[in-house]
């Protein structure tokens, strides 16, 4: 058996969120044909390149590339060589995200859009934590979504993102999910990460994990020990505590805590 055969599979794992799921493929020689699937359909083309036949045209997808393919359209790939071709598709049921945002045509996705669908999909592989995905799927969707659906910014809405900041800021030390902050302000999720995002450029749980990172430098500096601060700031552990401290200051808090003493 070749190196080539041995290394051939398609796989189709669940997500910890309902509605979405991953398929992973590399160098599999299954028949392409025209086909439909129910769900919204989100990728990137780890190696090769193919043509895509999406309904009456057709499109040079090469490594590197995204697309978004709307629920039942009709499409097909063509791989310039299954020898050499990897790719991953999300899977989102559009009952997720029902009529809070639009996807009806297909999209090539490049650059940054691609490095951000990569980054969730391979979050999606490791992260435990729901309510964490959910904030960056919806973001995702948001963003990669048709601007064709008007929602107005009311001065109500406006009050009612302020009043989530500053419940995440008077419970920092608690678990805040999107359940919670939907159930707390009556708005669905994408509004509340849509309009939080219009106010302070990030979505609830990223805004949430960042003042944890800066309350657990405060308390560094105060001479706390670091297993107090990962259970006080529910961290999942020490190397959760370094990997995000290290993001926000470029340093881990060892090192910051040696230079605070000179």
């Amino acid at each position: 058996m070749s190196s080539i055969e041995k290394d051939r599979h398609m796989e189709f794992s669940r997500s910890i969120i309902e509605g979405v799921e991953i398929k992973r493929c590399r160098n599999n020689p299954h028949e392409y044909k025209a086909h439909v699937h129910n769900e919204l359909s989100l990728g990137y083309i780890i190696e090769g390149s193919t043509d895509l036949t999406l309904n009456d045209r057709t499109i040079l997808y090469g490594t590197g590339d995204g697309v978004i393919i709307p629920p039942l359209m009709t499409h097909r790939c063509a791989p310039k060589d299954t020898n050499h071709w990897a790719y991953v598709m999300l899977f989102v049921d559009p009952g997720y995200y029902g009529d809070l945002v639009s996807f009806n045509q297909a999209k090539k996705l490049t650059g940054n859009q691609v490095q951000k669908l990569i980054g969730f999909i391979e979050q999606l592989l490791t992260e435990q934590i729901p309510d964490t995905l959910e904030n960056i799927l919806i973001e995702l969707l948001i963003e990669f979504g048709e601007k064709d659906i008007p929602e107005t910014t009311t001065t109500n809405t406006i009050d009612i993102v302020k009043t989530i900041h500053e419940y995440i800021l008077n419970h920092v030390n608690d678990v805040i999910t999107l359940d919670k902050l939907q159930q707390i302000t009556g708005l669905n999720k994408f509004t509340i990460i849509r309009n939080f995002k219009k106010l302070y450029v990030t979505t609830p749980a990223a805004y949430h994990l960042q003042y944890r990172v800066a309350e657990a430098k405060r308390l560094l500096s105060k001479g706390v020990d670091v297993f107090e601060i990962c259970e006080e700031l529910r961290f999942y552990d020490q190397a959760h505590l370094i990997r995000e401290f290290k993001k926000m200051y470029g340093i881990t808090p060892v090192t910051y805590l040696e230079q605070l003493k000179g």
